[in-house]
């Protein structure tokens, strides 16, 4: 290039290029590390054209960056001070060296979806879809039942007038007894809707037996199916209520988690109506030779779509396949030829469809509005007939991971502010483990700080675990009740439940019938063994803290509450990200199109919940929250008990987050989940690859670890009591089949409902 003839002259201080240091001599490591040294620690002061220079030629030389050193004369200074005496500079300590820091509203991520403009019109309260016809025309005696059936449920069970699928229903199976395919809405009375023909039909038998009638030896003339054990015994219990008129009808139970020596002698007195889950009403029929089902005319599967979801094809095709071999003509007047079967679902899925070909035959349709079947010939989805109740008030919150916990206490601490406003809500999460863990958590003493000497400490603990204690055995001797202390207030106490299928059965039962019948605000934390078909009374609020593994389930989660023309409410809780998008799901289950549905935010919840009530003095809600999930994660570290429990839950609750549909694992994608921001919501400070959980690469070290346990040590005997999660044996099969029974008990959440 040529040379335009121009010079340029600036002159840059040394304030703005700094000369980069060289280093010389010594080994390439060596110089390495001393220019990165002086690259984070820079001395301005220091000349660069100065340096030291050394007589071994392998010293590297470097800027000298460090000041002169004062000579000491003595241990005073020259003003006469003794250097000791001096206080001494050191590095800012904080107050409490227990004490460390929280980061809960640091790099949180936001709401990808705008929120939407509140409509300040006034909203018109939706009328009830699943409530009981009130316009006096229809009643049930004019639905064909007998007068002192019909007198029986105005008197004692106060049931005035039937819902509409109990209209539809009734009259159906009353008149024709060909197959049928019961369809509506949760909460609107399908239970009645087949208890009702079925008891009437058995009472006509009793009436055409003129000389002895029916009695308990008669034979077994139904058996009712369902899902799981709860259900079961709610079904028991209303079948009990309805055949007090009927005092020479039995009924009775075979469902997991009970004797079976009890069982079969209750099936040996003999019983009319049987209630049952498919897998030991399956091992009943291999098993028990005095179950004789020759004269079993009414077959009813209840919650259609859930019996197939939880793999009970194969048992129920055996089912139906003996029902059939082992039916006999009966000597009693007015049985059937033929077997009815009746299948109870709200959706017309494919499983569902699948079953209705197993059992089924020429079936009916029977639905709560004939408009709706003909709606959805038109054109519409037929799964779009699982709709909400109208009048559920359903909203959706968008939690960041590390302000889940915290949320959840100002959603119930807000919930409960007032005595009389809600009476009980159910919180709905993944796994057993969950379940234990937040129990723990809401029930503690909080706010007790330790200070004084250690002495008082251990005094003021061991009593504060000995009230805990009693409490708790006050309330329930098999540690499922409990005073929740997070969001209780003076003048509105509540009561803590915990439920879920890991429990043995007589538990679950006691938690369940003490939650039911409960007259104080209560609070139940519970797995999905309690969101299908149970009606608990007096459900104001519904909680979906993690959400359900198909819409489905969510559906049928919220149906708790809003149940037989009742008001109710529901929340969920997505966090900001793909999970926002589960939104358009939910608004498929209203009849306008989702506008009912509302959004809140976790600051908004903050506020509510955690707020200040008492005037700007005291504490702001940040510093609230703060400081309740600091007293959270110190009881967590100074217990080592719950400190397990804790890792426990955030194990189980990611496998749990993997265990979602197909069709729905995108918006719950287990890769985008920040794990240290969710293990803060279960009070862990450890980083995710300490608390050990699935699926994440292990060091090497650790993989060493785990190969020499499993082999039974390093050639050295293992201590006694050892607690490694691999058995120690010198038989490689004895090994394997402990691994694997190992591996069973910490992969119970997967199979925590038990039904067999």
């Amino acid at each position: 290039m040529a040379d335009d003839g121009m010079l340029l002259n600036f002159a840059i201080g040394e304030s703005v290029i700094k000369p980069e240091a060289k280093f010389k001599g010594g080994r390439w490591r060596d110089r390495l590390t001393a220019k990165k040294r002086s690259q984070h620690h820079p001395n301005p002061n220091a000349d660069l054209s100065t340096r030291r220079e050394s007589k071994n030629p392998n010293h590297i030389q470097v800027p000298s960056t460090r000041p002169a050193k004062r000579q000491r004369t003595s241990d005073s200074d020259a003003h006469g001070e003794d250097r000791r005496s001096r206080p001494q500079q050191h590095p800012p300590q904080r107050k409490n060296p227990n004490e460390f820091v929280s980061s809960l509203f640091t790099k949180n991520p936001e709401a990808q979806n705008a929120l939407e403009p509140k409509n300040d019109e006034p909203v018109e309260d939706a009328k009830p879809t699943n409530a009981p016809l009130i316009d006096g025309i229809d009643t049930f005696t004019n639905l064909g039942l007998s007068p002192n059936l019909a007198a029986h449920l105005l008197t004692k069970l106060e049931l005035k007038a039937p819902t509409a699928i109990q209209r539809s229903s009734i009259s159906q199976l009353l008149k024709e007894e060909s197959d049928a395919f019961i369809q509506a809405e949760t909460g609107s009375g399908k239970t009645l809707a087949y208890l009702l023909p079925l008891v009437q039909r058995i009472m006509a038998l009793s009436k055409a037996t003129e000389e002895a009638g029916l009695h308990r030896d008669s034979g077994l003339f139904a058996i009712i199916l369902a899902p799981t054990r709860e259900l079961c015994k709610q079904i028991s219990v209303v079948l009990e209520n309805l055949l007090r008129c009927a005092n020479w009808l039995v009924c009775g139970t075979v469902i997991g988690g009970e004797k079976k020596k009890s069982e079969k002698a209750r099936l040996r007195k003999g019983l009319n109506i049987l209630v049952a889950t498919p897998g030991r009403l399956a091992d009943h029929l291999d098993n028990t030779q005095v179950l004789d089902v020759s004269n079993v005319r009414w077959l009813v599967l209840d919650e259609g779509d859930r019996l197939m979801e939880l793999g009970f094809e194969e048992e129920l095709q055996g089912i139906v396949s003996k029902l059939d071999a082992r039916q006999r003509p009966s000597r009693i007047p007015g049985v059937p030829t033929r077997r009815t079967t009746v299948l109870c679902s709200a959706t017309l899925k494919m499983n569902v469809q699948r079953l209705g070909e197993i059992s089924l035959k020429d079936a009916v349709h029977i639905k709560a509005d004939p408009t709706d079947e003909d709606e959805n010939k038109n054109g519409k989805d037929e799964d779009e007939g699982f709709r909400v109740p109208a009048q559920l008030k359903q909203s959706y919150a968008i939690v960041p991971a590390k302000l889940r916990l915290v949320s959840l206490t100002a959603y119930l601490k807000r919930t409960f502010i007032r005595k009389g406003s809600v009476m009980k809500v159910i919180v709905f999460v993944s796994c057993a483990d969950e379940v234990d863990f937040l129990y723990e958590v809401f029930s503690k003493k909080h706010g007790q700080r330790r200070e004084d000497t250690p002495e008082k400490e251990e005094d003021e603990e061991k009593k504060s675990d000995d009230e805990k204690k009693d409490d708790r055995e006050a309330l329930s001797p098999h540690g499922t009740i409990a005073p929740g202390t997070a969001f209780s207030n003076p003048s509105n106490p509540v009561i803590l439940h915990r439920l879920h299928g890991s429990l043995p059965q007589h538990v679950r039962t006691a938690t369940l019938n003490s939650f039911s019948k409960s007259t104080n605000a209560s609070v139940m934390i519970c797995t999905d063994v309690a969101s299908r078909g149970l009606d608990l009374p007096n459900v104001d609020l519904v909680i979906e803290y993690d959400p359900a593994f198909s819409s489905d389930d969510h559906t049928h989660r919220i149906g708790r509450t809003a149940r037989l023309g009742r008001d109710g409410r529901a929340c969920i809780f997505l966090q900001p990200g793909c999970e926002e998008n589960y939104v358009d799901i939910l608004k498929r289950g209203y009849r306008d199109g989702g506008k009912a549905l509302t959004r809140t935010d976790a600051t908004e919840i903050l506020k509510r919940g955690f707020g200040s009530t008492n005037g700007s003095k005291s504490k702001n809600w940040e510093e609230k929250t703060t400081d309740w999930q600091m007293d959270v994660e110190r009881w967590a570290l100074e217990n080592p008990k719950y400190l397990e429990m804790a890792r426990r839950a955030f194990q189980s609750h990611i496998r749990a987050y993997a265990t979602h549909i197909a069709a729905e694992r995108s918006m719950f994608n287990i890769k985008d989940l920040h794990l240290g921001h969710l293990a803060k919501s279960f009070a862990l400070r450890d980083r995710p690859g300490k608390i050990n959980v699935p699926g994440l690469r292990t060091s090497q070290q650790e993989t060493k670890k785990d190969f020499k346990a499993a082999r039974g040590g390093t050639g050295q005997k293992r201590k006694a009591g050892a607690s490694d999660d691999v058995p120690a044996s010198s038989n490689a099969d004895d090994a394997a089949r402990r691994m694997r029974a190992k591996m069973r008990e910490h992969m119970a959440g997967a199979n925590e409902f038990n039904l067999a």
